[in-house]
């Protein structure tokens, strides 16, 4: 069964270096997330599952998305070919099938009895201005076509049935909840709380108008994904789910939402101040928690990225196929981009930045290199900054473009952004040092060895 349990446990057989389980006893507040963050700095930051913690009741998983070899493993593929894959699975999208009964409904919880405050939600930073769902998926039907978008958004829990819902990326939920409330209806929702990785992924991407992210789903999975109808509301849900909140955002209800650590690192405030509210509570009668740890952590920021870095290297190489890579370090948020060329022309570089600039409003910095430095290796790309740039000649400056709302930087919306040319000019006769490959590969082999002897 492709749900968030079957996949880890397979997981944790597979790649048992690659999970750690902590069995101690945690407070619900603060230590899934400073786990998660005590892992930043690792090569390959684990999967984090924690059986006690305080009031759950069930196992809490955290960075499930915080590695790219792991989402490479989710999708099937390697992180060399994880763009390629996305652009190849996506282009055959597979629809949903709709099937009589789910675990995910094995326990139903109706009206009064549906209370969301006995479910593991946390503080996640002494900036919240409470206990947060992080994870959970929004899925909801188009009110003038039927099309189902799948999306995330925070929501600050307020109640037993009530939360506080932003849904400020200006989205397709955004879109559904204003014509929704302008016809003074409430718009249904049903929030997936744990399911296979794949369908998050899925519905972190940003798809056009219209595209069901289900269908997306069905094409990175290889299969239909298997849906229930909403006990409460007309909204399918994955039938294999771990747990769902069904409800409501209401119309023309507004409350203040936040302040929330945001994925710049910062807490802002800034929200739209939408209300949900509880209709149902459904889940598996031994579900997980799935818990996406906020802020400026790799398990937030990689969870929406491959999606992008797939697509905006697909449209580049529409108008410059000699682009080779492309990467969103995660010391940039979403804000940095590093592409690498084999450039032809003495301006493929800056027309290649522009491009970038113009298909993402979120980047403010491009750098754009060479095809022999790799982008994934911040080092490298420093290294070409370092010795190919002349800034006077290669560095540009757009003003007044529009940028990502959150930025704390930006002015309502607006901020300046920087291409750098760090390619080789014309002329170049500098020649990079290097080693026969069989002679790296016999050292890594070597200090291989040495390390285990030593173990």
């Amino acid at each position: 069964m492709h749900d968030l349990q079957s996949f880890l446990v397979q997981y944790m057989s597979d790649y048992p270096e690659d999970v750690v389980r902590v069995t101690e006893a945690l407070p619900r507040d603060y230590q899934v997330t400073a786990l998660a963050m005590a892992t930043e700095q690792m090569a390959e930051p684990p999967v984090i599952v924690c059986d006690a913690v305080e009031a759950a009741g069930m196992p809490v998983v955290t960075n499930l998305f915080a590695s790219r070899v792991r989402i490479a493993r989710i999708l099937g593929t390697t992180v060399e070919a994880l763009h390629d894959h996305w652009a190849a699975r996506s282009k055959h999208l597979i629809p949903p099938v709709e099937v009589s009964e789910g675990v995910c409904q094995e326990v139903c919880r109706l009206g009064d009895d549906a209370d969301a405050t006995q479910l593991p939600f946390m503080v996640h930073f002494e900036q919240d201005a409470g206990r947060y769902l992080t994870s959970g998926v929004v899925a909801a039907r188009d009110p003038d076509t039927g099309a189902v978008n799948l999306s995330f958004a925070r929501m600050q829990l307020k109640g037993p049935r009530r939360f506080g819902i932003s849904v400020h990326s200006r989205g397709h939920l955004w879109d559904y909840q204003r014509r929704a409330e302008a016809r003074g209806r409430p718009l249904d929702v049903a929030v997936v709380v744990g399911m296979h990785p794949i369908y998050m992924i899925a519905a972190a991407s940003r798809m056009p108008m219209g595209v069901d992210e289900q269908e997306v789903a069905g094409a990175l999975l290889g299969h239909p994904l298997e849906v229930v109808r909403g006990v409460t509301v007309d909204v399918p849900v994955p039938a294999a789910a771990e747990i769902v909140l069904e409800g409501r955002i209401e119309p023309n209800v507004r409350e203040p939402e936040g302040p929330f650590g945001e994925y710049t690192g910062y807490a802002t405030a800034r929200s739209t101040n939408n209300v949900f509210t509880l209709t149902a509570i459904t889940h598996r009668r031994q579900p997980w928690f799935l818990d996406v740890c906020p802020g400026h952590s790799r398990d937030h920021l990689l969870l929406g990225r491959i999606h992008k870095e797939a697509e905006v290297l697909r449209k580049l190489r529409e108008v410059l196929p000699n682009v080779k890579a492309i990467h969103y370090p995660v010391s940039g948020t979403h804000y940095h981009c590093y592409i690498s060329i084999a450039k032809q022309r003495p301006g493929d570089a800056r027309h290649c930045a522009l491009l970038a600039l113009g298909l993402d409003a979120y980047i403010k910095l491009v750098v754009v290199v060479d095809d022999d430095v790799d982008v994934h290796n911040e080092a490298e790309v420093m290294w070409a900054l370092a010795t190919r740039v002349q800034p006077a000649e290669d560095v540009f400056i757009v003003h007044g473009v529009t940028c990502n709302v959150l930025d704390p930087s930006s002015y309502d919306g607006v901020s300046s952004k920087m291409g750098i040319d760090a390619t080789r000019p014309a002329g170049w006769d500098a020649q990079r040092t290097s080693l026969p490959r069989e002679v790296v590969l016999r050292a890594h082999d070597l200090l291989r060895s040495h390390r285990n002897r030593l173990q």
